[in-house]
């Protein structure tokens, strides 16, 4: 009889605490340096599938700011990404696109927008077959819809031996490719 108390009142503990884990999380982490003050948010709600961070950094010497904010959305197939990052001259950087999952890995198709303005074009493609053989591939376009950057990448897995194979490319005169990935919240 104790022991059947004991169960239901285990159990009973359990289903109520289920709901709490499920709400939303914030954490804000801070510091203050001799030159530098800063701070990053970050909050997950996992009921509707979004995380958000923001971070800001002020140099004390010249009370110059710097700051980002990134908003991951979870979909029905993948998720959205929304980041902007903006520099102690105010000026600002965005990079915007969603991740779609497919019957055997991903795709990734969205926009990236430089200090100056300028408009970038960004893709990707991500698969598996499930014997351990694997591919990926992305590039970058401008507003022209002109490859200024490109890399792929192939896994392959055969009697015990792993094979990979890197490439990449780059248009005339890009002396480094913009960056194609925005990191997600964690």
């Amino acid at each position: 009889m104790i022991k059947t108390r004991l169960i239901c009142v285990s159990l009973t503990a359990l289903a109520l605490a289920a709901p709490a884990a499920a709400q939303e999380q914030t954490r804000t982490r801070t510091y203050e340096g001799p030159n530098v003050s800063a701070s990053q948010t970050t909050t997950v709600n996992p009921e509707t599938g979004t995380a958000t961070r923001t971070r800001e950094a002020t140099n004390l010497d010249t009370g110059n700011t710097a700051s980002s904010s990134a908003v991951r959305q979870r979909t029905e197939t993948g998720a959205t990404i929304d980041v902007v990052q903006t520099g102690p001259q105010g000026n600002s950087r965005e990079l915007r696109g969603e991740r779609v999952r497919t019957g055997n890995g991903s795709t990734f198709a969205g926009t990236a927008t430089g200090r100056g303005g300028e408009t970038y074009g960004l893709s990707g493609v991500r698969s598996r077959d499930g014997e351990g053989n694997s591919s990926a591939s992305q590039s970058i376009t401008n507003a022209a819809g002109e490859t200024l950057a490109s890399r792929s990448r192939a896994t392959t897995r055969s009697e015990g031996q792993v094979s990979r194979s890197v490439t990449r490319s780059k248009a005339p005169g890009v002396t480094r490719p913009p960056r194609a990935r925005g990191k997600r919240p964690r």
